[in-house]
């Protein structure tokens, strides 16, 4: 009894002992696990980032494998389950990673994306599975949007289509290099202020926000097909046809290489060009207070950065590409309607400052080089690229001598849909007004989607107006034939309007014509022998013939003579 209350302060000693130690371990595993904690979120390394395009409510491309990419802390493992898949990939050593899942059926169905590494979770919810398209081009791909648009009150009072999404970039930014991986904005040089855009870069259901071509163009596709549809629109306003390719294509053509150069002049040299003009300003703006504290007159102009290519990024080489473009690297997609051309057409005209490559030939060549590209980019050798031809621009001013640049552009347009397979043309010649944005783009965006239904979906649906076929000489009139005639001409009118017809002296001069069963008679008192006809070869005028479809003439001319834009 004795022995024990001896030994008893001795037992408790060691339970305190082995207590406190215990304790001493426990505070130290807790001010470990505070050190990485506070380590991860002190980090300047983010642990999990994806591309823009990636979002919830997005669209994936069917029925082919699905490219996902992304930025992860280096050696990172990181796992993409989607639809009962689960794809993995490490990070390199910059945090970069890539992987593939593979191909779906097209699902109504919204599920949820999962990318998850150690450190991070993503989660993107209500993704669906359909086709992909790229809306691309300049400001009529953009303008107007559907809540602006001819028509748009009765439109917009549907239900709406919530297996159309739309996910729109911001029109204006621009980045001097290719730009893969960065988030909008980080591209320098950039002046871009995306908090005042908080609507762009974002996937929601289509409705009044939406541009109207790309409305259009998707409600069709999804009702004909039942697909749900996914439109990417990167288009910037004002934007010439180059800025759209990649620097490096258009500096290895020798008839382009000079216009790149310059480019990239403008790029590494736009702080120094935006520190001379406010220099100009200041100068100015002491000649103006001189001249008004002498109480002279003072009518000089205040510098300004328009007009002069050195401030106008979206007319540069490369510069819409690397900020719209080659941050979607190879991401899956059913094909690209395009919109574009008035800024080149502006070019070519001569009376617009610019630079720009405008010729026919010059802006056929670029397509063509265009689409090469971002088939290459895109890994996909025959990705469909449907274009919109120039619409009627200017009413009021049919110049019979000086037609304007929009002729060039359009014949360029047509080429590049003869001549680069799996191409289509829409034409939209019969919509235009004294705007250089007609707001009736129902039509525009049906006649693209009508492209993709006989083209892509093997639909049997008219997609194509009459094209020239051949002519001959009776008379003094001539006679023009014509393919994709789907039932027969029409006159959208009582009379043909829109011909213009030439003798061996190459002076043109408005024409009657007259439908004829399948052919068009077109003659004028003024030339009484005739050797060419042109149809619609003029910034405006009206076009009225069309098939029994409804689809309208595709502008046409049987000379080679040389255009004369600015004479």
């Amino acid at each position: 009894m004795e022995s024990n209350d001896v030994r008893l302060p001795e037992l408790l000693c060691n339970i305190v002992t082995k207590e406190l130690s215990m304790k001493r371990i426990a505070l130290r595993v807790r001010f470990v696990l505070f050190g990485i904690v506070f380590c991860c979120i002190a980090s300047p390394v983010q642990a999990l980032e994806m591309c823009w395009v990636f979002g919830s409510g997005m669209v994936l491309q069917a029925d082919r494998p699905v490219p996902v990419w992304g930025k992860a802390r280096p050696g990172e493992q990181v796992v993409v389950r989607f639809a009962g898949q689960a794809a993995s990939a490490k990070a390199d050593s910059e945090g970069n990673w890539n992987l593939k899942l593979n191909h779906m059926a097209a699902s109504p169905l919204g599920r949820d994306m999962r990318i998850e590494t150690i450190s991070a979770i993503t989660l993107f919810t209500d993704v669906l599975v359909g086709d992909v398209w790229v809306c691309s081009g300049q400001s009529n791909m953009l303008t107007p949007d559907m809540q602006n648009a001819t028509g748009a009150a009765e439109e917009l009072k549907g239900p709406g289509n919530p297996l159309v999404r739309a996910f729109s970039t911001w029109p204006h930014i621009w980045a001097a290099q290719p730009d893969t991986n960065n988030f909008p904005g980080s591209p320098f040089p950039n002046r871009s202020n995306l908090t005042v855009a908080p609507n762009y870069y974002r996937w929601e259901p289509i409705g009044g926000r939406t541009a109207a071509v790309s409305y259009y163009f998707g409600k069709m596709l999804q009702q004909q097909t039942g697909r749900p549809i996914g439109l990417i629109v990167a288009a910037v306003g004002a934007s010439s046809g180059e800025s759209w390719l990649p620097w490096s294509a258009l500096n290895a053509e020798l008839e382009f290489s000079a216009y790149a150069l310059q480019s990239r002049d403008y790029v590494e040299n736009f702080e120094r060009n935006e520190k001379q003009l406010a220099q100009e300003i200041e100068a100015w703006e002491k000649r103006r207070a001189a001249a008004q504290a002498k109480g002279e007159p003072f009518a000089e102009a205040k510098p300004a950065a328009g007009g002069r290519p050195q401030f106008w990024a979206r007319w540069w080489a490369g510069t819409s590409y690397n900020a719209h473009i080659a941050p979607l690297r190879d991401l899956a997609v059913k094909g690209v309607i395009w919109y574009q051309g008035e800024n080149n057409a502006a070019g070519a005209d001569g009376r617009t400052q610019g630079g720009v490559i405008g010729t026919k030939d010059g802006y056929q060549r670029l397509m063509t080089l265009l689409i090469a590209a971002w088939r290459s980019q895109f890994q996909q050798p025959q990705m469909p690229f449907l274009l919109v031809q120039l619409s009627a621009f200017g009413e009021g001013l049919p110049d019979i001598k000086r037609p304007g640049g929009w002729p060039a552009i359009r014949e360029a347009q047509a080429a590049v849909a003869k001549n680069v397979p799996h191409t289509g043309l829409a034409v939209s010649v019969d919509i235009g007004e004294k705007d250089v944005h007609p707001r009736n783009k129902r039509p525009v965006g049906e006649r693209l989607a009508k492209l993709a239904l006989r083209d892509l979906y093997r639909c049997d649906v008219a997609a194509s107006g009459p094209e020239y076929a051949s002519h001959t000489v009776e008379n003094g009139k001539i006679r023009v034939r014509f393919d994709r005639l789907h039932g027969g001409l029409l006159a959208k009118g009582d009379t043909l309007s829109g011909f213009a017809i030439a003798g061996g002296d190459q002076a043109f001069v408005w024409a009657k014509a007259a439908i004829e069963g399948d052919t068009v008679l077109v003659w004028s008192e003024q030339v009484a022998n005739p050797v060419a006809v042109r149809y619609i070869y003029h910034q405006y005028a009206e076009a009225d013939l069309y098939n029994a479809a409804g689809l309208p003439a595709v502008p046409f001319r049987t000379d080679d003579w040389p255009l004369r834009c600015s004479e």
